[in-house]
């Protein structure tokens, strides 16, 4: 059973993470990052499809959601480390990374580097439009465009309404967080080291017009265990979609024994 009115327990908030409900009953725990400008909140429309075992952890940046005040991640050094840091409590129990997007990025490095430093391997590594790591090339850089043409690129991904370009403010706010973003992302380098030892689950849209479906197959080569692609009828931004996929993954982990 499903369903995010069946859940027990109340939102738990924190400045890295934002737990839509928390349960000491959960089993598993889904440790969520968003694409670049983007917060938590971009996983709640996830809720509904996610077996009530498993506890839903989205994280939250510096510069956005409630954390506005606070300067934009600059340093992707710092980031992992503080990231990392804020994760600690939450391994209490299995978990699944989980990245959208760029996200990915920081969910694939950050599993290399628990794994690295003793604090264990996630039960599942979840990805999403991205190409595999030893595809990824930063040959034009986004955060290096001009702020017009760097907003009309991301509302080109689908990760953004056209309208925003229409509003100088929006515009004006939007850039600067996307653009910091970006900057972290694209300068950030992947930690050397043999495969993960955990599934790695890949979801990307048949039509994306960015990331080929050879690019994100190559994610095979990431992991010593099983590995699936799923492809949707959709674009590169498959956030929306991608729930019922992930969803039948995660409770498909469940039901093999992962928590109990």
């Amino acid at each position: 059973m499903s369903g995010a009115g069946s859940r027990t327990g109340g939102p738990v908030g924190g400045r890295w993470i934002a737990r839509p409900w928390a349960s000491a009953e959960a089993r598993l725990r889904m440790i969520c990052f968003p694409h670049v400008g983007a917060g938590g909140a971009a996983f709640n429309g996830w809720l509904d499809a996610l077996p009530e075992e498993a506890e839903l952890c989205a994280v939250r940046l510096p510069g956005r959601e409630n954390r506005m005040a606070e300067p934009l991640p600059e340093d992707w050094r710092t980031l992992l480390a503080d990231l990392e840091e804020a994760l600690l409590p939450l391994l209490d129990r299995p978990f699944v990374l989980v990245g959208h997007c760029s996200g990915s990025v920081l969910a694939y490095e950050l599993a290399r580097r628990l794994r690295d430093a003793g604090h264990g391997e996630p039960a599942m590594l979840v990805v999403s439009s991205t190409e595999a790591p030893a595809l990824r090339r930063i040959d034009d850089p986004l955060h290096l465009l001009p702020a017009r043409e760097l907003l009309a690129r991301v509302v080109e991904f689908g990760g953004m309404a056209e309208e925003v370009l229409d509003d100088p403010d929006l515009m004006a706010m939007f850039e600067r967080i996307l653009r910091a973003d970006y900057r972290v992302i694209e300068r950030l380098e992947y930690s050397a080291g043999p495969p993960l030892d955990v599934p790695i689950t890949v979801v990307g849209g048949r039509r994306d017009p960015f990331v080929s479906h050879q690019a994100m197959a190559a994610w095979a080569a990431e992991t010593t265990k099983e590995f699936s692609l799923h492809l949707l009828d959709a674009g590169h931004y498959v956030l929306n979609d991608a729930s019922r996929t992930v969803a039948d993954a995660v409770r498909r982990l469940l039901e093999g024994g992962t928590g109990r």
